[in-house]
């Protein structure tokens, strides 16, 4: 039974003795995520302007409040997707604007997983308000308000610039966003009210701060001259991206020297260095540090590529930003949305990177306006907007068809979500132990190489010969293995290693293509390797099939001992539109070349261009089954 409503003063509570805000007293409760650092970040950064104001703050990590230690597989499994198959990611990221009717049963499992452990917090903690800077949260917060099981105002505080439909509820009283685009994307999505405050940023990373270095200062402490260019270059707290490609693209021509922020990577840290030395480029490479007030400091501009945390404190700071090379999914939305608010700059490609580093690393009205758009952001105090946060309840349907609907919508979304994590959602199964091939720390200047020859191709002697001489991977199916069992065995005689294809294509009774079940499909190209295995009469230990790899292929890869090769690049002959070039290859990279649908004058070719594009790298060619 609902208990007694209060008097404006005394606090009112709701079924579960949660109680709403007390006029005399602010606690607040603010629910973040482990999920890199920029959720954190500005949870962090209101908690510790509440605390300053006088009121009571705390912190939780969302991750924690599901059962089984289902965040921690989670943030596992998005880590894996953003470093290997980013495309995975980007997919299951997309699937949701397709289909954003299905969202509210992502709303009704995630309060089903947490809202036990969230609402004790909120007892515990006697909370007026709560907080949340992560979308998970902000649907549990959401569903639980709509079904009135939460009294208390809950307000979303949206980090980033791109708004995705799992990101607002509209349960919530009040969300808050970096800049009006995303503010009025919420308003719309929801009919809630939404307010642009600005991005979350530290004092510390304000220009007029008392006792922040000068420039001079900060520029000796990195070693920087007078006359450099320097250009801050980062990937966030995990070092997710192209980071390689991307310094290549503001050192290689001389003009800038990169300073590069590796985040927790240390292995990356060690690869950039290396890359720094072997290209006789200057560069300063660092691992983690708490001294980015500093480095923006000594630098001329930012080059980023997910529009997230260290983007504001540059706008902060009157650094700015330009955008290259971004990553998957939420990523391309918020780069996008960013340099069209005209806060940021979206370089294409290496040649747009160097126009906009002209722009913006030197005084002038481009640099100034960018720039100012930015600071323009800083607004409002989130924090403040937060503790005067409405508690309007949102308007519930009818007790009989609030059930019909959620069953209606539980059904189809489930069946939406089941499908999506073992097609698109391979992270989470990787997390829970299936292999996939990874470079050796120690290799060296290698790049992992697997060509995909058609029956064609195996015929013509010169794409042969060529293969050998790169010590790559041939990489076939079953089925053109079978065709002509000869050229795999003379393969072989050369010293080439074989790598499974899969099935190959199969054809039924009537000459129709067969199109398999993505769990018929698994089996049986995982399957080919037998085959491979008795015609080559060595161990095929690699499974590159050159598509989407899901989690049933992971599943029946683990059975079956095969490491499954996840490619950091395709390149595919006869694609006029690729520039197969130095750049294009890093250290201990993964790389395959697919000559299918291609003529063997094409596949020459592409092996040609690559062969020379790697000695002009220093870089040598492996097999993939040197991968671990």
């Amino acid at each position: 039974m609902r208990r007694r409503q209060l008097p404006d003063g005394a606090g009112r509570t709701g079924d579960d003795g949660v109680e709403g805000p007390a006029r005399h007293s602010r606690r607040v409760l603010i629910l973040s995520a482990s999920m890199g650092a920029g959720h954190d970040g500005a949870a962090r950064e209101l908690a510790a302007r509440l605390e300053a104001a006088g009121h009571d703050a705390e912190v939780r990590d969302f991750l924690d409040s599901g059962p089984l230690r289902v965040g921690t597989a989670l943030k596992s499994g998005y880590q894996f997707e953003l470093r290997h198959v980013p495309s995975a990611y980007d997919a299951t990221y997309r699937f949701w604007h397709r289909v954003p009717w299905l969202c509210p049963v992502v709303a009704w499992l995630v309060c089903v997983l947490t809202r036990r452990r969230v609402l004790r917090w909120i007892r515990e903690r006697r909370a007026d308000v709560v907080v949340s800077t992560y979308p998970l949260a902000t649907l549990c917060l959401g569903r639980l308000r709509q079904l009135g099981r939460l009294q208390l105002p809950a307000v979303n505080f949206i980090t980033d610039f791109g708004v995705h439909p799992l990101w607002v509820h509209r349960g919530i009283d009040l969300n808050l966003a970096v800049h009006e685009g995303p503010a009025m994307m919420a308003h719309h999505r929801t009919g809630r009210p939404a307010v642009a405050c600005g991005p979350a940023v530290g004092d510390r990373f304000d220009p007029s701060r008392p006792g922040r270095p000068t420039r001079a200062e900060a520029r000796s402490w990195l070693g920087l001259g007078d006359a450099d260019r320097a250009v801050l270059v980062v990937a966030g707290s995990w070092g997710v991206g192209d980071i390689e490609d991307t310094i290549r693209a503001v050192a290689g021509g001389g003009r800038y020297v990169p300073v590069v922020v590796c985040g927790r990577d240390e292995k990356l840290q060690r690869r950039v260095a290396d890359l720094a030395s072997r290209s006789g480029w200057k560069a300063v490479v660092l691992g983690w540090t708490d001294r980015m007030p500093d480095l923006m400091a000594a630098v001329d501009a930012l080059v980023e590529n997910a529009g997230g945390l260290t983007s504001f404190e540059a706008m902060r700071a009157g650094l700015p930003v330009v955008s290259f090379n971004p990553i998957a999914g939420h990523g391309r939305d918020n780069t996008a949305a960013m340099a069209a608010a005209g806060v940021s700059m979206l370089a294409a490609d290496p040649a747009s990177l160097a126009a906009a580093l002209e722009r913006v690393t030197v005084a002038g009205a481009g640099r100034d306006a960018q720039i100012a758009a930015a600071s323009a952001m800083f607004r409002a105090d989130a924090a403040v907007l937060a503790l005067d946060a409405p508690a309007v309840a949102p308007p519930t349907a009818h007790a009989a068809a609030r059930l019909v609907t959620r069953v209606a919508v539980a059904t189809a979304g489930l069946a939406a979500i089941v499908w999506t994590g073992l097609t698109a959602g391979v992270g989470a199964a990787a997390a829970a132990g299936a292999g996939v091939a990874h470079p050796q720390a120690s290799a060296g200047p290698v790049a992992y190489v697997g060509v995909r020859l058609s029956a064609g191709e195996l015929f013509d002697p010169a794409i042969v010969g060529t293969v050998a001489r790169m010590h790559a991977s041939v990489v076939v199916d079953q089925t053109t293995a079978q065709a002509d069992p000869a050229a795999i065995r003379t393969l072989v005689a050369d010293g080439v290693s074989v790598a499974d294809g899969g099935a190959g294509a199969r054809y039924d009774a009537q000459g129709n293509l067969e199109r398999p079940a993505p769990w018929s499909r698994a089996h049986g190209d995982v399957a080919a390797r037998t085959a491979l295995q008795q015609l080559t009469g060595q161990p095929v230990t690699v499974f590159a099939p050159g598509r989407r790899i899901t989690a049933f292929d992971l599943y029946d890869c683990r059975g079956a001992h095969l490491s499954v090769v996840v490619p950091d690049s395709v390149l595919r002959a006869g694609d006029v539109d690729q520039a197969v070039t130095p750049q294009s290859f890093k250290a201990r990279g993964i790389y395959y070349l697919s000559g299918l649908d291609a003529t063997p004058a094409g596949m020459a070719s592409l092996l040609a261009q690559v062969n020379g594009a790697l000695q002009q790298s220093g870089l040598q060619a492996a097999p993939l089954a040197e991968l671990r």
